[in-house]
């Protein structure tokens, strides 16, 4: 009977995985099966950048501010001052009116009738005043930026500046009292027998403004 011949055993030094631990052990690539887009959703993160990080102008606290609304909030703020001062200043002059001119608060007789165009001639000598300074200003100021826009407002100012004094001088000699008035002369309440007069301040400042838009101003470069 042959002999039989030797069977080498399987799990010998020379079967042993790679785990073994043996000095000719190959290292296996793990074959666990990745989720379909996994590598290109972890690329993606890589290669989009974070707008976001940095600081927003106007938003995050400690960012530098936008210029540019900077000077329209700058621009805004002077034509307020530029229609708020002339009503302001309407408010004063109406004061004066009803204390300067005759048949007002000091003197005079509202019963007199030449008295009612002086009265007239003093408000309107208050508007012209006023149109002057308004004026002086502007000049003064017309080589800055956005000389129509401040030409408008102290036109708009001037209009409601004018009413406002006459309002004011109204009020005060109704409430105060004027001197010489006469239920029976109508006219001799203290007032104005022209309302016309309440376009000269307006006027001049009107005129002024056209004067420096038309010599000296020109639109900006694009």
């Amino acid at each position: 009977m042959p002999e039989a011949t030797p069977v080498p055993d399987a799990a010998g030094p020379d079967a042993a995985g790679p785990d073994a631990g043996g000095p000719d052990a190959t290292p296996v690539p793990d074959a666990t099966p990745q989720p379909e887009g996994a590598s290109e959703s972890a690329a993606a993160r890589v290669l989009v950048p974070d707008t976001l990080s940095g600081p927003v102008p106007g938003l995050v606290p400690g960012a530098a501010p936008d210029p540019r609304q900077g000077g329209s909030r700058d621009e805004r703020r002077s034509l307020l001052r530029w229609t708020v001062f002339p009503v302001l200043a309407g408010l004063v002059l109406g004061t004066v009116w009803a204390v300067a001119a005759p048949g007002g608060l000091l003197y005079g007789l509202g019963t007199e009738y030449a008295t009612w165009d002086e009265r007239d001639l003093v408000f309107a000598g208050l508007g012209l005043i006023a149109g002057l300074a308004i004026a002086v200003v502007l000049a003064v100021t017309r080589r800055r930026t956005g000389l129509p826009n401040r030409g408008l407002a102290a036109l708009a100012g001037s209009v409601l500046g004018s009413l406002a004094a006459w309002g004011t001088g109204l009020g005060l000699g109704r409430v105060l009292g004027a001197r010489g008035v006469s239920a029976s002369v109508a006219e001799s309440a203290f007032g104005l027998q022209a309302v016309s007069s309440l376009a000269v301040w307006p006027c001049v400042v009107a005129l002024m403004v056209l004067a420096l838009t038309t010599l000296w101003w020109a639109p900006p470069r694009e």
